[in-house]
């Protein structure tokens, strides 16, 4: 019962209260990339559910296997990378062979999705800054996904109506964007209270 509770804790804490992105920054420059095509937020953050939560089930015993030592901490990220760019690679394989019609629609986000900051910045933080159990683990790379799906589709939402041409031309764009941002970061900061994960 502690797994599954665990689970749902840092699935709706990372999707509501501390969005990843918003509190940490990863993959930030790839949301503002992604919601320029909005018809691509949601493809996009399956592909990058599904290399998180690999990376992360893959990453996790791995972790425990290599320790706390200085060694390992010089370690971890490289082994994160390779971890990544295996499934990256075997991603491409398999549906490349497999499903030649979703390879072809998914082709241009699969190294966006599988080398995302996401990825590997929720992988590195799980069992680094804080001991989980591997519900806690999983739930924080899903609900850290859906978390960037919930900010990159808002954020598209915005952009719509940031686009208004009584706008002063200085704040048109990535200013009027990035003050968006900060206004949502506080709105979601609200949910927060005195709840930290980070």
């Amino acid at each position: 019962m502690k797994g599954v509770s665990d689970l749902l804790f840092f699935l709706l804490l990372t999707i509501f209260v501390q969005n990843i992105v918003l509190t940490t920054g990863f993959g930030s420059s790839v949301m503002l990339r992604i919601v320029r095509r909005p018809q691509d937020i949601f493809r996009f953050g399956g592909l990058l559910c599904g290399f998180s939560l690999l990376t992360m089930l893959i990453a996790y015993p791995l972790d425990r296997l290599i320790g706390t030592s200085y060694t390992a901490k010089l370690l971890r990220p490289l082994m994160l990378i390779a971890i990544a760019a295996v499934l990256y690679i075997l991603a491409c394989l398999i549906l490349k062979r497999a499903v030649p019609s979703v390879y072809a629609n998914v082709r241009r986000l699969l190294p966006l999705a599988a080398f995302n900051n996401v990825v590997i910045g929720i992988a590195l933080i799980a069992n680094h800054t804080f001991a989980l159990s591997l519900p806690g683990a999983v739930g924080l790379a899903v609900g850290s996904s859906v978390g960037f799906v919930l900010l990159s589709w808002l954020t598209a939402e915005g952009m719509e109506r940031i686009d208004n041409p009584d706008m002063p031309q200085a704040f048109r764009g990535l200013p009027a964007t990035l003050l968006y941002l900060g206004i949502l970061a506080l709105a979601l900061m609200g949910f927060g209270s005195s709840v930290s994960m980070m």
